[in-house]
């Protein structure tokens, strides 16, 4: 006798522990789904939206870089998985406060640019990155594609 079962993963979660701003999720859902359709995955992902402080602890632990940082993604398909194939695309971490300094300097919303950072993390979640000219340049036409509710980026 076989026994299976079922475990159905919530394809998008979104985890707010900001202790003072909040984000609407619906919105971010939204966005990540249509992404994640025109990419053709269906693997569940996490973001989790934070504050300077949380932000500057996982980037000196993750990265030794000891100040904070607006958005980093971590794949689970990258690195060690202790022998675990585990469902899922991996973890966005987004500041918001970063966020809210970076919509400032480059005067836009703060919807617009928490947005933008989700996309980028997804993207190198994805397997895009920006280590050289040319790939920085796909990946900001992809940001940007997404952001503007393109249904075909290039590249």
């Amino acid at each position: 006798m076989t026994c299976s079962i079922k475990i159905k993963l919530k394809k998008i979660t979104i985890h707010n522990i900001h202790p003072l701003c909040r984000i609407k999720k619906k919105g971010i859902e939204k966005l990540i789904s249509r992404v994640l359709r025109l990419e053709g995955i269906s693997l569940p992902v996490d973001v989790i939206f934070v504050d300077d402080d949380f932000m500057k602890k996982i980037n000196r632990k993750f990265t030794k870089r000891r100040k904070t940082t607006d958005v980093l993604s971590f794949g689970m398909k990258e690195g060690k998985n202790m022998g675990v194939d585990y469902p899922s695309l991996g973890d966005i971490y987004v500041s918001l406060d970063q966020a809210k300094r970076q919509a400032q300097e480059y005067r836009i919303s703060f919807k617009e640019e928490t947005s933008r950072l989700v996309i980028h993390g997804l993207l190198h979640l994805l397997g895009h990155d920006h280590k050289s000219k040319k790939e920085a340049k796909t990946m900001k036409e992809k940001e940007e594609a997404y952001l503007k509710g393109s249904a075909s980026p290039k590249g």
